[in-house]
């Protein structure tokens, strides 16, 4: 009798406090703000907009648009690593400060950017990747590692691998 009462003692504190702060940090990985969504260009020919699931492609003659739609998990990893790297802390625009020895030139270079929108706040971040030093490419790289895990996202998706390669080159 003694020893069933002291295993529901156990199990209930267990519950009580063992589960609960499981349940709470679960719970605190799983809130994504009802407005969070971003945009992301590389600078070519390729953008996407998570508002709207509308991933855009330039050709010569037109620009095609496909309707792509994230998983709530791929939202998740993707809100959760704008968390990460301290994206709303990020400078607007990564420039060389030439500080660091010789300023690097790459042609052709690209805009490469992200805007994020959530609780009401809006941050747009951009990296020439044409004209940067050592010292920025080391500043740079918690936004290019973001950058790199959403366009691996979205280049898993089928509507995306089904368009054609865009015809428009850049020298």
């Amino acid at each position: 009798m003694k020893q069933l009462r002291i295993i529901s003692v156990v199990f209930i504190l267990f519950g009580l406090f063992g589960f609960r702060s499981e349940k709470a940090s679960l719970k605190a990985t799983q809130e994504i703000p009802s407005d969070f969504y971003f945009v992301i260009n590389s600078g070519g020919n390729d953008a996407y907009n998570s508002q709207f699931n509308s991933f855009y492609r330039k050709y010569l003659n037109e620009e095609k648009t496909v309707k792509v739609e994230l998983t709530l998990e791929e939202k998740r990893r993707i809100f959760e690593f704008i968390k990460k790297v301290d994206f709303f802390n990020m400078p607007t625009i990564f420039e060389p400060t030439g500080k660091s020895g010789t300023i690097k030139v790459r042609m052709p270079s690209f805009q490469n950017s992200i805007s994020v929108f959530m609780s009401g706040k809006k941050k747009y971040v951009s990296y020439e990747n044409g004209f940067t030093d050592d010292l920025n490419e080391k500043k740079v790289k918690p936004f290019l590692d973001l950058y790199k895990m959403i366009w691996d996202i979205l280049d898993k998706k089928e509507e995306i691998k089904k368009m054609p390669k865009s015809d428009y080159f850049y020298e």
